[in-house]
């Protein structure tokens, strides 16, 4: 099914409270780099747990992954936890331990010393130090793994390539065969030895080994097969096996149609294993239902479902784990979960509930093979996670502690308030969503509102944390914004009754709810109707285009991302069309052709107002990349509304590349800004295109003009011109230029100012003479000025240098090396002063990160400055004369003909 369910995938933080700013303001990075927790392994002696850390690295563009160790009693004797970094490539997953808790092996791609990388393989590390070594070398590399015993892990993997597909590469023959069921490469379970590294086959199954788990004993191993390359519809669905290691005897179970389940967890005794499988109205369609849970017996032969006596919610997205006495389920409830203990009896299982609050909020929860120990998250929309790891006993969390905190950058900025709101949707049903309130919110005004559309359809959003490149309530709410996450009819979490409830009337529910929860917070003074905006991805963005076509004045923006429009062309098109379409649609296109037509969007696209942004993967075969071809050119040809589509090359349904992540938040925050805040104009944003921000033009037009007095630079104080000053970062004061000829000849009138050269910098001054300036200033004033300090200088120059100074190198035309320098200035000094120095403010200024703050002039450059030093007052950075050499113990010292001076202000 459509699962695009990004607010269950987002990335897991450590939690700050919320409330009013106290930080910020958020940056799209603090979005995108956040880092995440997956991979959890507990060990067997339930004191070290195995995790790996996915951290997002703008240089590769991509998300690494590496494996860490936590102990939960610190082996240095501290209070609590520690934890150690064991992989540092960046490519490392699926971390298990060995039975007896001595090996460790994962999954990466890493490169093999001294072979070039030939896919995943099975990589083997001893937590007590070392290097990892390779345990496998195999031409399509290992697909999955498990250990089976403390020597040998069991895993899948194709066979060597054959005859007929090295031929195929030899001649460069490309063609693709679709669905080619004459070239259904096996994959087969192995067993590798880990210290031999010999690999034995297992079976000799002739299709594809998907999902597999040995028993702890490890006499037998339940697994998927998977026996046609052709899904598109219910009809070739996986067969479940039993497999007897000890006999080879291999049994078919759970051979009933359409019903095959997976995510096999054994019990601890072997005795039987649990597995879950989604259960539906139309399962020869697949069609989205709820998800149930069951039981095999081993001995018996035989299985049956868990009574989870939960009405028809079913498993939740935070699964269900196996634990001493029977198995811990997260139960669907709506946007939260119902945590349940399942004890195992010999009737049956005998539902306990579970009281502790936080694991009303876990998404994931995990046991390890004691059936005690325990690792969850907890999060709420408003609360990043935090990582426990704990001691679980007959449905009671008896002690926790934290495992790992990531993050912490995310302390220091304002977390928006959000809660879970009802409200009275189609069909007279109460329905839910979240609300993300804007920073500084004030309950006597309406504010602006984004709809954010998750998708689906049967995703749906959880009170839990989620931020990312399609969700980011924090940016939004600091603009002034409300963040509006409704979960619509056809929601998953909610009950077969209502994620079914769609199924042959897409639209007429979903629409009438997001509306009613709109006008009901608007109803409620909270949201200005007059200011909306709308957005999603995938079922989101489906949404998103209904709802601009249906209320064509409601909303002021539309931001939909991999979003179809047509559903005659997603049938064949998507990968799932059929089943997909057949279930939501009634029936093929054939056969519904009116009903198609009427329910896609593409038909009505003249009734649509709403600028529109619309973002699309070149590679998406989940929704079809030709549906944003359709959306776009229809709404271009149409020409009722402003239309913007951006393609990301290389992109399947999600974005994968951390820059075109960037790119989407950036061109939907700028369509925001443009057409709900009004902040900026197309015109506007097309001229930014011609420079950067922090291009010295850039800085010129935004920047505050520096201060003039009849004509001169600086600001008049008792009738005196005396240097303007700026403050960076509320720590330093300082000139905004060096003192100019005209400023220093108000100190001294005997001071020689030839004409056309009053903005010129003063030079030839002594330290003397520099020291009588700012005294005199302060005594003129009534302020405190003074000359720098060397430190004070150095820092202005590393953080205000303009990007070409008048030194030298400017005089060159390029940065001469130390033995070109000599032989320049050589040159340069048979040049009066006058003829290289510039007036003060001639070379591009220099500024603050990103271009922000007051511009500064000629740090280090035009002419030296005086600044005091442990040793009296001594010239400091480079002037049009001379260098400075970060490879030199001590820069040159100055002529006293390019020396000059620059103030400090005491505040």
């Amino acid at each position: 099914m459509r699962t695009c369910l990004f607010a269950l995938l987002a990335a897991l933080l450590v939690a700050p409270l919320y409330g009013q700013p106290t930080g910020g303001p958020w940056g799209i990075d603090d979005v995108l780099t956040q880092r995440s927790l997956t991979g959890v392994n507990v060990g067997p002696d339930g004191d070290r747990v195995l995790w790996v850390k996915e951290t997002p690295d703008p240089e590769a563009d991509a998300t690494q992954s590496d494996v860490y160790l936590t102990y939960r009693s610190d082996p240095h004797g501290g209070d609590a936890t520690a934890t150690i970094q064991l992989t540092r490539t960046g490519d490392n997953r699926a971390p298990r331990w060995s039975p007896d808790g001595e090996d460790i092996a994962f999954l990466s791609s890493r490169e093999t010393e001294g072979e070039e990388s030939s896919g995943t393989q099975l990589w083997r590390l001893d937590p007590r130090g070392g290097a990892p070594e390779a345990i496998t070398s195999i031409e399509h590399g290992v697909q999955d793994a498990r250990w089976l015993d403390d020597d040998r892990l069991l895993f899948t993997a194709r066979e060597p390539s054959t005859r007929y597909e090295n031929h195929l590469e030899a001649t460069g023959d490309d063609a693709d065969v679709i669905e080619d069921t004459t070239l259904f490469r096996p994959v087969r379970l192995f067993t590798v030895h880990v210290e031999t590294g010999d690999v034995t086959r297992v079976t000799e199954n002739d299709h594809q080994i998907g999902a597999f788990a040995p028993s702890p004993d490890g006499q037998s191993v339940v697994y998927s097969l998977d026996d046609s390359p052709i899904d598109a519809d219910a009809r070739n669905q996986p067969h479940q096996f039993l497999l007897d290691l000890e006999t080879g005897a291999t049994t078919e179970i759970f051979d009933e149609q359409y019903f095959d389940p997976s995510n096999f967890q054994w019990t601890a005794d072997g005795s039987g294993f649990y597995a879950t499988d989604s259960y539906s109205s139309d399962p020869e369609h697949e069609g989205a239902g709820i998800t149930k849970l069951y039981h095999y017996d081993l001995s018996a032969r035989d299985y049956r479902e868990v009574p989870l006596d939960w009405g028809d919610k079913g498993v939740g997205y935070g699964g269900y784990t196996v634990v001493d006495g029977g198995v811990h389920v997260q139960l669907a409830d709506g946007p939260t979960f119902e945590p349940r203990f399942y004890r195992k009896t010999s009737d049956g299982w005998t539902p306990e509930a579970v009281a502790d609050e936080r694991l009303h909020h876990a998404s994931a929860f995990a046991a390890g093979p004691d059936g005690e120990t325990v690792v969850f998250s907890h999060s709420t929309a408003d609360t990043p996670p935090s990582y426990r790891v704990g001691t679980y006993r007959d449905g009671a969390l008896q002690r926790d502690e934290t495992l790992t905190t990531l993050n912490e950058n995310l302390d220091d900025l304002p977390i928006p308030r959000a809660e879970v709101i009802e409200w009275e949707g189609a069909n007279g049903e109460t329905v839910n969503g979240i609300l993300h309130y804007p920073l500084d919110y004030d309950p006597d005004r309406a504010y602006p509102m984004m709809t954010v559309i998750h998708g689906g359809p049967s995703g749906v959003d959880l009170d839990a944390w989620s931020l990312g490149w399609t969700v980011y309530a924090p940016l939004l709410a600091q603009r002034g914004a409300f963040v509006f996450r409704p979960n619509y009819h056809g929601s998953g979490h909610h009950g077969l009754d209502f994620v079914e409830s769609i199924k042959g009337k897409y639209y007429e529910l979903e629409v009438p709810d997001i509306v009613s929860g709109i006008d009901s917070l608007a109803a409620a003074g909270t949201v200005d109707k007059d200011s909306l905006g709308v957005m999603g991805w995938s079922n989101g963005a489906i949404l998103t285009t209904q709802l601009t076509i249906e209320h064509p004045e409601l909303f002021q923006v539309a931001a939909p991302g991999a979003g179809d429009v047509n559903w005659t062309s997603d049938y064949g098109n998507c990968a799932f069309g059929v089943r997909f379409d057949r279930s939501y649609f009634k029936g093929a296109p054939w056969a519904y052709t009116e009903h198609y037509i009427q329910k896609s969007p593409l038909f009505e696209m003249p009734t649509v107002q709403t600028p529109t942004l619309i973002h699309h993967g070149t590679e998406d075969r989940a929704v079809p990349y030709e549906q944003g071809w359709e959306y776009y050119r229809a709404l271009q040809q149409i020409g009722n509304a402003p239309v913007r589509f951006l393609s990301y090359p290389g992109e399947p349904h999600g974005l994968g590349e951390l820059s075109h992540q960037r790119r989407k938040v950036e061109e939907d925050l700028k369509w925001i800004d443009t057409y709900l805040f009004g902040e900026t104009s197309m015109q506007e944003r097309v001229s930014e295109r011609l420079l950067a921000d922090d291009a010295p033009l850039s800085l010129l037009e935004t920047a505050e003009a520096p201060a003039r007095t009849n004509g001169r630079y600086g600001e008049q104080v008792d009738g005196r011109l005396v240097p303007e000053t700026v403050t960076l970062g509320d720590t330093l004061t300082v000139g905004r230029f060096e003192v100019t000829r005209a400023q220093f000849q108000a100190y001294d009138a005997d001071f020689e100012v030839p004409s056309g050269t009053a903005e010129y910098p003063a030079h030839g001054l002594s330290a003397d003479g520099a020291q009588a300036y700012v005294d005199w200033l302060s005594e003129q004033t009534g302020r405190d000025y003074r000359l720098p300090t060397a430190d004070e200088l150095a820092a202005l120059k590393a953080a205000r240098a303009g990007p070409s100074e008048n030194t030298p190198a400017y005089w060159a035309g390029f940065t001469p090396t130390p033995d070109e320098y000599r032989r320049l200035r050589a040159r340069l000094d048979q040049h009066p002063t006058d003829a290289l120095l510039m007036p003060v403010g001639s070379r591009p200024a220099g500024h603050g990160p990103n271009g922000g703050g007051p511009l500064v002039y000629d740090v280090d450059g035009n002419v030296a400055e005086w600044a005091r030093t442990a040793d009296g007052i001594e010239a400091q950075n480079a002037s049009a004369l001379t260098r400075t050499d970060p490879k030199a113990e001590t820069a040159p010292t100055p002529p006293r003909r390019v020396t000059g001076l620059r103030v400090v202000l005491d505040r």
